[in-house]
């Protein structure tokens, strides 16, 4: 009767005794361990045996927790065969296809292609999909204690401090915040004052409909319609819940990666890895359609587009990543939105006389 040597541990402790396994006819393992008289016996279907990948050994799951590490796999394979003998079930036969791919270089490289169209796809298409349907999923409520969560963060890790603003100043912001809600129809959005520490001037939305402005982005501004503008865009982003779609389809993409990878530790990675330059035209799309939001109000309103450009800029002047390329940020460059800024106050002079 034909063996395979291997080596078998006992499940409780990480020594291990050299020993040989066989497979009878009758369907039962036989292992057979150096220096102990009695033998193990096991039914066929009873024991774990992983699928082969190339020639790395595999470790086959015994019914009381026992292992048999086996590095002689096309001997272990044929014992198989051999007592199985007959067809292969269906499951046997894509696993030995498998095998064959993957033991030669055209099948490796043929897998790597297969894993990168599906990953390229996923993020391109079904993120966003996956996104969408989570998104319409979440109550508000949820999504309003995750930005919550989110400011207690903040405030927590010192990002932010209370605002130094006088308060006749708020007040002057919160009503033109107010008329730009109104507008769009965005109900049980809130707009908080902070002064912004390492954030600087900024302005953001968070998940569940509050906007953070900071005291550094007001006084950058040279005129009030340059704030009214920036509010306006990260109105936009609330009325298109952007910040909730693009932690879901992170979190979408998390998923598939550490179904590829097997490793979530590993799959983490891909937050810095190829697929989050293609999830960045995400948010970049976000900031195009915030931008076309706030340029739709202005011109509602009565304020030159060209208001969000000029502040856009000098933003940029003040930015330690103003120098990356369009592709490796998550928002379109300054020069770019200031172009559509000038191009939707084209639009709004050209429509202001045909009206006359």
């Amino acid at each position: 009767m034909t063996t395979v040597p291997c080596r078998f541990y006992d499940g409780r402790t990480s020594a291990h005794r050299e020993a040989t396994l066989t497979i009878t006819t009758e369907r039962n393992i036989v292992v057979a361990i150096d220096g102990i008289e009695s033998r193990r016996v096991h039914d066929l279907s009873e024991v774990r045996i992983p699928n082969r990948v190339a020639d790395t050994p595999r470790h086959l799951l015994l019914p009381d927790g026992a292992v048999c590490e086996v590095r002689d796999n096309d001997a272990l394979d044929a014992l198989r065969a051999r007592a199985e003998c007959g067809p292969l079930p269906p499951g046997r036969r894509f696993e030995r296809l498998l095998h064959r791919l993957d033991s030669t270089w055209r099948g490796a490289a043929a897998a790597l292609a297969v894993s990168a169209a599906i990953l390229y796809s996923f993020t391109q298409w079904g993120a966003p999909m996956v996104a969408g349907v989570v998104v319409a999923a979440t109550p508000p409520q949820v999504e309003a204690v995750i930005g919550q969560n989110l400011l207690t963060l903040l405030e927590q890790l010192d990002f932010v401090e209370p605002s130094r603003l006088e308060g006749n100043r708020r007040n002057e912001l919160l009503a033109a915040f107010t008329e730009i809600t109104e507008d769009a129809g965005v109900a049980g959005t809130d707009l908080l004052f902070y002064s912004g520490r390492p954030l600087g001037a900024n302005a953001f939305a968070l998940p569940g409909g509050t906007v953070i402005i900071t005291d550094e982005l007001v006084e950058l501004a040279e005129h009030d319609e340059e704030i009214i503008a920036v509010l306006a865009h990260e109105v936009g982003h609330v009325a298109g819940r952007h910040v909730m779609r693009r932690l879901a389809q992170t979190s979408s993409m998390l998923v598939v990666w550490t179904a590829f990878t097997g490793d979530v530790s590993v799959a983490a990675l891909s937050i810095l890895g190829p697929d989050q330059l293609l999830a960045m035209s995400y948010s970049r799309d976000f900031e195009r359609d915030a931008d076309r939001f706030a340029f739709d109000y202005l011109g509602r309103a009565g304020i030159p587009p060209t208001r969000l450009g000029a502040i856009l800029e000098r933003l940029k002047g003040g930015s330690s990543a103003s120098g990356l390329p369009a592709w490796s940020s998550s928002h379109p460059g300054a020069e770019e939105r200031a172009r559509n800024a000038e191009e939707a106050a084209a639009r709004d002079r050209d429509a202001s006389e045909a009206d006359r």
